[in-house]
């Protein structure tokens, strides 16, 4: 039984030399909390993709009802017909819109790669 207890005391003492330490006390916390925060940064942003993209198609009816509205109008404003004024406003309601449906584009299917 000597020996017995012998190689147990050699086998307890292998395995406390054995243990690896943590390079610090909280680490494993920290680590989780990141991947926590990284995973409701991740959710915050798909939320305001989809809002953007919501945003986007309401200012393409507002811009088109605004649009339909003002064309049927025969007013002046300061001597310029309201029908040149609005082909100018559609116009850039139309590079605007352009530009930002680009944008939403890569930047959604940037995400998803």
């Amino acid at each position: 039984m000597d020996k017995m207890q012998q190689e147990e005391k050699l086998i307890k003492n292998l395995m406390k030399h054995s243990l690896t330490e943590m390079p610090f006390q909280d680490f494993e916390d920290r680590m989780m909390d990141q991947i926590y925060q990284e995973q409701q940064q991740k959710k915050s942003v798909n939320n305001n993709l989809h809002l953007a993209w919501l945003f986007f198609f309401l200012g393409l009816f507002m811009g088109l009802l605004i649009t339909s509205l003002t064309v049927n109008l025969n007013e002046q404003i300061h001597g310029i017909p309201l029908r040149k004024i609005a082909l100018f406003v559609q116009f850039a309601i139309a590079v605007i819109l352009l530009f930002q449906f680009d944008r939403l584009l890569n930047f959604s299917f940037r995400r998803k790669n």
